[in-house]
């Protein structure tokens, strides 16, 4: 999948993106003005509003972010090169515990000679195959943006909803019987799992609609199963354009490669919108999916 955005930040705490590609999320804009963020999604025709947090605004420490980085990386300098008109240098990075670092292999960086900005970065999978790419170009600071800029005039006849940021915490991991207590409908579990896999955790998420998430491991493998309750129509997935159509239990469901060795498939039992996640053969994700009724 390919995505493209204008992007523009101001110090300390106004930002805009505008989505360009891909085109079923054209025009998607989020902007904030220091004080409210606004999500607008002209597919679903709908404006979400959130408050910002009343807590200090800091500049984006990037020497720590480095430090960081680096503690948990073997770096090295491996050339100098132009992006996009501007001097970079070269920097490749290797985990040194892809489990912790979350990097599943090799990253690539170009950063920026006069304000030490990434520009560029490819990241690798375990086999050395390239699973993301990123670059920003037309990179331009201390242009002066007005502040007209952040604000967002809600288009008439667009439905505003509003959130707030508690909502949005961080959820936190429970058993099955704890996650059954707070969700409002019943939790759906598969019945076959492959050798070796075993329940870890499970998740109830609250946001723009309910959503559990299952996760399964085996060893350092992991499988997810995510469970979203929709009152309409359940939104299309961007990353689900391409996608092979297959069967599960006379159901259509939609299958595709993400990251890799990555699967995710997907698909719908009466109002609750499943998706299975995981590095299976294709065959052994859909046996699973069966299994979940």
């Amino acid at each position: 999948m390919v995505m493209e955005a204008d992007m523009m930040y101001k110090k300390p705490n106004k930002f805009k993106t505008v989505l360009k590609q891909p085109d079923e999320m054209a025009g998607s804009v989020t902007v904030c003005d220091g004080e409210t963020m606004r999500t607008y999604d002209p597919q679903q025709n709908t404006v979400i509003t959130m408050a910002m947090p009343d807590i200090e605004q800091n500049e984006m420490d990037y020497l720590q972010i480095i430090e960081t980085m680096m503690n948990e990386s073997d770096f090295s300098l491996t050339g100098v090169e132009e992006v996009d008109g501007r001097t970079a240098y070269i920097i490749n990075m290797v985990p040194k515990d892809k489990s912790e670092f979350g990097m599943p292999g090799d990253m690539e960086v170009w950063i920026d000679e006069e304000t030490w900005m990434p520009l560029k970065m490819n990241m690798k999978d375990a086999n050395g195959k390239q699973i993301y790419s990123a670059e920003y170009r037309n990179f331009r600071i201390n242009t002066g943006i007005p502040d007209e800029e952040f604000q967002f005039e809600t288009p008439e006849g667009v439905e505003v909803q509003t959130m707030d940021m508690d909502e949005l915490l961080i959820p936190q991991a429970m058993t099955l019987e704890e996650a059954g207590e707070e969700a409002t409908f019943d939790i759906l579990v598969p019945w076959y799992l492959p050798d070796g896999y075993e329940f870890e955790n499970a998740m109830v998420i609250e946001g723009f609609s309910e959503t559990i998430s299952l996760t399964y491991k085996n060893g350092n493998e992991r499988l997810a199963i995510s469970e979203m309750v929709f009152e309409d129509e359940p939104q299309a997935s961007p990353i689900m354009a391409n996608a092979e159509v297959v069967s599960i239990n006379d159901v259509e469901g939609k299958l595709v490669s993400v990251f890799g060795d990555n699967k995710m498939l997907q698909w719908e039992i009466g109002n609750i919108q499943l998706t299975l996640s995981g590095s299976l053969e294709n065959e052994e994700l859909i046996q699973i999916a069966e299994s979940i009724q």
